[in-house]
């Protein structure tokens, strides 16, 4: 080999630790989870002030916690720009000389109690379950199965009715991942919805979406739709929304409106035709409106957008688990029109995902 130059040694070593980096981006999840279980962020928060090493041990719901390893952890943790670091100079012992905060914006996202919360969505995402088909891409790329039926012999949806618990988790982040979206979408769309009378949420989960829009525009007529064993769990609260199960590649009730939010992604090409098919037959033949609400993808290899890593890593989740996709807006007119659509309108709403509003 020939001897580097400063430059060329230089690039050399960021191109390896780009790939340790990459190599090592599946600890940081996993370590995240646990750290969430833990309630480490919470004990922080709660705290009021920075906490010592050993006042955050004291406080775990673990037994004899080794002081170095929470050390190590929460230095870990400060790296991934969840917590800070204040070290205390007075203080030499290994327990009261590091204090922590959580660091703002991002480890709000951490605590169970904040409006926003992430927490469900870690906890779900991150089951042992969901992680173990990561390991059979390469099984499903020559195949029509998914890596998520190599792994556990049966399809995404079929584990969720069979194993109701890793469903419950499952909903409630979706539904946490709702409440991250829900006012993106109500604020960036209230023309959409001031417009329209009636509106059916398909596979709207335990209603949180369709309850947010209810309070907002408390003119429409909202129902909730989704499969028997999810509206179980829907929200009841009197709230006059009206609540029916049935299977949408059947019939989906009539309405003004259908919405359809995060549901194309998880289905392929020709399911996702089949679903529009049956909004298309459910809307009014006046004003009627199919509200899509998923990610729009930029062109290929132009992933500028600060969205565009987190956009990446949902197509690859869909890759792996439903045999679904994100879509591109060339991907999406393309898709609308094969549907019986005269074509879309895609709007951005600050969110990961956008509206693609169909024109019938």
């Amino acid at each position: 080999m020939e001897i580097m130059n400063g430059k060329d040694n230089l690039q050399s070593i960021e191109a390896q630790a780009h790939v340790w980096n990459t190599l090592y981006r599946f600890s940081d999840s996993l370590f995240l989870r646990s750290m969430v279980e833990l309630g480490i962020p919470d004990l922080i928060y709660s705290h009021k002030k920075p906490i010592s090493l050993g006042e955050l041990a004291s406080k775990l719901p673990i037994q004899d916690v080794n002081l170095d390893k929470l050390r190590r952890v929460l230095r870990h943790l400060s790296y991934m720009k969840i917590v800070r670091v204040v070290e205390d100079a007075d203080n030499i012992s290994i327990a009261d000389h590091y204090k922590y905060t959580l660091e703002e914006p991002i480890g709000f996202y951490l605590l169970k109690s904040y409006e926003k919360s992430m927490v469900s969505n870690i906890l779900g995402m991150l089951q042992k379950e969901f992680v173990i088909p990561w390991h059979y891409i390469k099984e499903g790329l020559n195949s029509s199965s998914t890596p998520f039926e190599k792994a556990m012999g049966m399809t995404f949806w079929e584990y969720l009715e069979g194993h109701l618990d890793d469903s419950k988790h499952f909903n409630e982040g979706m539904a946490s991942e709702t409440r991250l979206l829900t006012s993106s979408l109500v604020d960036g769309c209230r023309d959409i919805f001031q417009s329209i009378s009636s509106l059916v949420d398909v596979g709207g989960g335990n209603g949180t979406t369709l309850k947010a829009i209810s309070k907002a525009f408390p003119h429409i007529k909202c129902t909730l739709f989704d499969l028997p064993y999810v509206v179980a769990n829907a929200h009841d609260d009197s709230s006059g929304i009206q609540i029916l199960s049935g299977d949408m590649f059947n019939s989906i009730p009539s309405a003004q409106a259908i919405l359809l939010k995060l549901i194309l992604h998880d289905w392929g090409d020709e399911d996702s035709v089949k679903i529009l098919k049956k909004c298309k037959e459910a809307v009014a033949r006046e004003g009627g409106k199919v509200i899509v609400v998923d990610v729009a993808l930029e062109d290929e290899g132009s992933h500028e957008d600060a969205l565009s890593g987190s956009r990446l890593a949902l197509d690859m989740d869909m890759l792996v688990t439903t045999g679904g996709k994100e879509r591109t807006k060339e991907d999406w007119e393309k898709l609308v029109k094969l549907a019986g659509f005269k074509g879309c309108k895609i709007r951005h709403i600050g969110a990961i995902q956008s509206v693609i509003e169909l024109i019938p």
